[in-house]
């Protein structure tokens, strides 16, 4: 009865996190203008499959918020990137028994096996292009794993960025 209860007070717990936080700067003018730019890659204009992703779901979520995208020249700048973490995962057994009176006991063991998961949490900062002050950030709790299919990657990351953007520009 207690593991019944353990388990449903953790699916509880598990359903009301969120997956998304984020945090704004209180006395920035989210009211002035309505362009953006992308800050511009590292490399130029190469983008990596997943780049290309989140350029295109920040795009269309801005655009339903009314924002124009422009080259240069904008009040705001969106800058993303993905931060890579790498998380173990082991898994093993052992087993037990014994008994105090004849002295008899048996034992099990596995060896036990870990592995390295590489994951990345989506970051997503709009910056002030005058100053390059952060005036609004967001980070996914949800992470990106390597094993997704490109559908699921697709599809994880048009959710997490219109969660995101849920809050832009934050009410106050």
């Amino acid at each position: 009865m207690r593991l019944l209860l353990l388990i449903m007070v953790h699916w509880v717990l598990a359903g009301c996190a969120a997956t998304v936080v984020y945090d704004f700067d209180e006395t920035a003018n989210f009211q002035q203008g309505k362009q953006y730019q992308f800050e511009q890659t590292e490399n130029g204009d190469v983008q990596s499959l997943d780049r290309a992703r989140i350029h295109k779901a920040i795009a269309k979520q801005l655009s339903l918020k009314g924002f124009s995208q422009v080259d240069s020249g904008a009040g705001l700048t969106v800058r993303y990137r993905i931060e890579e973490d790498v998380r173990i995962e082991s898994t093993g057994v052992s087993y037990g028994v014994g008994m105090s009176r004849s002295h008899l006991g048996v034992a099990m063991h596995t060896p036990v096996r870990a592995r390295e998961i590489k994951e990345g949490k989506l970051v997503v900062e709009v910056v002030e292009t005058d100053n390059s002050r952060v005036i609004w950030r967001a980070v996914s709790q949800k992470r990106l794993t390597e094993q997704m299919r490109p559908e699921k990657r697709t599809e994880l990351v048009n959710e997490l960025v219109k969660e995101m953007f849920q809050n832009y520009p934050p009410q106050r």
